[in-house]
């Protein structure tokens, strides 16, 4: 991290009786800071109340506090030329010394650096201290409200700051937009009356544009489902002083006289407009080469892909690893999940593993059924009953090992999912994995029915059995080859994913609906 040093003029409130204290001005970003990693106790006591209504203290400070809507409380004061905000407890003497001390360095680095501060200017710091080696830091960044953005008085690399990387120099102004909400959203309470009313405005545009673009492509980039953006609409036209009239399948929304913004919707305004930046940013909104897909990468990626062994791991398990490895490919796109994509997904997953151990235990009981009849062979119930057992054993491990995962966040399913992709094999492991329940019920119900046919070759006849296995095996293929006709016609949503007139090519609603189910 590109840190400023500073002689060690001023003295340690922390840790006097140490070593001489080195001082670093160290510029981060507002989703860097401790906000939400540091966790000290809290001490508690008893006391006692004097008589009548207790006289609040009034404090003579510089400092105004303020509560966040979670409830953390911070404190601004208004320097000459900018606005000061930070978490410390400035009422605390040595505390408050500190930070005093580090704003007469920073107003001096400005003047240093020549540096011209615009008017709704306003900076944050966070006092740290690094046991070994003994470093006072300083951490800190500046707040344009104007322009939206956030910037510091050196040269900082955006690698150091982790914050992505970049394409181009509006690109980059999407991500310090992103980290300028993110600032609001921490600190709403003293600025929410300078904020212009439009952010509310335009933010109800665009998750309104976001949710039709959703209910009419499913390969939407927009981070929100139908229904979160149906919640977000009515709450947000709640704030603004709108009549929403929910229908089937819209939302009409009536304008009518708004409010003025206040601290806690300011608050969540903020979080959804950080989020949406966010995901700009990923997607590279606004630039030539724009991810308009969400199947699409725009980056080349590195795919990891080992045909032959996939082939033979697809004829031992009766192709069901293709299924998977193509939809995991699909969910994770440039490193990215929709959280949606996933909960979908991890649904149906532990949906057919639960089936697949209930239909395996009908296999394992109809196998040990058929060892019991006269003239059974106990030696042919061998094999369909370990492939039964296998199948309920691979179901029950994946379905305790994947509890939750449904619920899971987007970050959650990111994580695991790197963590799950080999460097060397990609995806495969994973589907082999995902493939076993189903892939060992189908073998068992195969080997329970050979055993079953060489039952009746032993009781009337191998002519009668072999004839039933004929019969058998021509139903089976009959209905693979009409039921699999559509796989070899091209995949339409791969040849026109962003298609939105297709959704209307049906009439009714609920037939448009169902076309665009996810």
């Amino acid at each position: 991290m590109a840190s400023t040093a500073l002689p060690s003029t001023l003295p340690s409130t922390h840790h006097s009786d140490m070593a001489p204290v080195a001082k670093e001005l160290r510029p981060v970003t507002s989703i860097s800071t401790r906000r939400y990693g540091c966790l000290p106790w809290v001490d508690v006591y008893h006391t006692t109340t004097a008589p009548g209504l207790r006289a609040h203290v009034n404090t003579k400070s510089k400092w105004l506090s303020f509560t966040h809507p979670e409830g953390q409380r911070y404190f601004q004061t208004q320097q000459a030329r900018f606005s000061t905000v930070t978490e410390e407890n400035v009422l605390n003497e040595d505390i408050g010394h500190s930070v005093s001390n580090w704003l007469a360095i920073i107003e001096k680095r400005i003047v240093e650096c020549g540096v011209t501060l615009p008017q709704a200017c306003e900076l944050f710091v966070e006092l740290r201290f690094d046991e070994l080696p003994h470093t006072s830091t300083c951490a800190y960044y500046f707040v344009d409200h104007h322009s939206r953005s956030l910037f510091w008085l050196e040269p900082t690399s955006s690698e150091l700051l982790d914050m992505g990387m970049l394409v181009s120099d509006s690109h980059l102004n999407i991500a310090l937009e992103r980290l300028y909400w993110v600032h609001v959203e921490f600190f709403p309470m003293h600025v929410h009356a300078q904020m212009a009313p439009d952010i509310l405005d335009n933010l109800i545009s665009v998750i309104s544009h976001g949710m039709i673009d959703r209910m009419t492509s499913r390969t939407s980039t927009f981070p929100y489902t139908e229904g979160k953006c149906n919640q977000f609409l009515q709450a947000l036209s709640l704030h603004r002083g709108m009549e929403a009239t929910v229908t089937k399948e819209f939302h009409v929304l009536t304008i009518m006289k708004g409010k003025p913004l206040d601290g806690h919707t300011l608050c969540f305004v903020a979080r959804l407009w950080g989020a949406i930046n966010n995901q700009r940013f990923m997607t590279y909104y606004g630039q030539e080469n724009a991810q308009l897909d969400r199947s699409h990468p725009t980056v080349p990626e590195d795919i990891v892909d080992c045909p032959g062994i996939r082939t033979q791991a697809n004829l031992i398990l009766w192709g069901v690893p293709n299924h998977y490895y193509s939809k995991l490919h699909d969910l994770f796109v440039h490193d990215q999940v929709y959280v949606d994509q996933w909960q979908a997904f991890m649904a149906a997953c532990i949906s057919e593993w639960r089936e697949m151990c209930l239909w395996a235990f009908s296999v394992l009981i109809a196998s040990i059924l058929i060892a019991m009849l006269p003239r059974a062979s106990v030696s042919s119930s061998m094999a369909p009953i370990l492939a039964a057992s296998s199948s309920i054993l691979s179901g029950s491990t994946l379905l305790l090992r994947h509890r939750g995962f449904e619920d899971a966040t987007a970050s959650f399913a990111a994580r695991f999912l790197n963590t799950a992709k080999s460097s060397n094999w990609g995806f495969l492991p994973l589907s082999v994995i995902y493939s076993m329940p189903r892939a060992l019920y189908l073998w068992s119900l195969g080997l329970m029915l050979a055993q079953f046919i060489f039952w009746v070759s032993r009781v009337i006849g191998v002519p009668w059995a072999l004839g039933g296995a004929c019969f058998l095996a021509m139903m089976g293929y009959g209905i693979l080859y009409f039921t699999s006709l559509e796989d070899d016609l091209p995949d339409l949503s791969g040849i026109m994913p962003r298609r939105h007139w297709l959704t209307f090519q049906r009439s009714g609603s609920e037939e448009a609906d169902g076309v665009m189910t996810v």
